[in-house]
């Protein structure tokens, strides 16, 4: 009797599992907590109540904020990591490889806000630069909570269709636009004072880095 060996991958996805189970538990427990500001923050997408309501600055390192942060980053990374799977860079089950997308992730979010803060400091805009900031960590945020079980049903699924991933990526992309398109139109008068900064700040910090992190996590 012939003995077949077949090799069994050493790799596991269960951090991922373990990561899944976290980020959802931190949403349950944000809701539960904050159930009228959760309930608010669910219609950001068709009202602006949330954003009248929650304006002040001080929300920027509220517990909601940063459960939220907390979601939004671990769906962006887990997506990053997604599409770099995709283009053969690393394995979708690398945990090694997703420490690295989400902490440089990290880093880059976090360089970029102290850099805004120095920035909002010489061009004595704090005030503007913080309400900013704040409204654009909302919605990312937002994009972040609608991502999550994207990104869940995309990690334990094989698609074959390339043309779904890029429906999605296409989607996501389109969503962001049009959210800070409805950002430049809600707070238009607080941007106009500023418009030669604000453009300044939008090929610096917006457009800029996103370029660079494309080149580094695909391109190199």
């Amino acid at each position: 009797m012939e003995i077949e060996f077949l090799h069994r991958n050493p790799l596991s996805a269960d951090w991922a599992t373990v990561l899944f189970v976290l980020t959802f538990a931190a949403i349950v427990i944000t809701r539960n907590t904050f159930p009228v500001r959760f309930s608010e923050f669910l219609r950001l997408g068709i009202s602006n109540k949330y954003l009248s309501v929650y304006r002040d600055t001080n929300n920027m390192k509220s517990g909601f904020t940063i459960s939220m942060f907390f979601v939004q980053m671990v769906s962006l990374s887990m997506f990053v990591h997604y599409i770099i799977s995709l283009f053969g860079h690393t394995e979708l089950d690398s945990f090694r490889s997703y420490i690295r997308v989400i902490s440089v992730l990290t880093f880059f979010v976090l360089v970029k806000y102290f850099l805004e803060k120095i920035v909002a400091v010489c061009f004595a805009i704090e005030d503007f630069a913080e309400q900013y900031n704040l409204v654009k960590v909302t919605y990312r945020s937002f994009l972040g909570l609608i991502l999550f079980p994207i990104v869940a049903v995309l990690f334990y699924n094989n698609f074959q269709s390339d043309y779904f991933l890029w429906t999605i990526l296409g989607l996501f992309i389109l969503t962001n636009g049009a959210l800070f398109l409805l950002l430049l139109k809600n707070y238009q008068k607080s941007i106009t004072p500023f418009i030669l900064y604000f453009i300044l700040y939008l090929c610096t910090f917006e457009i800029a880095p996103y370029i660079i992190l494309y080149h580094w996590f695909v391109v190199s």
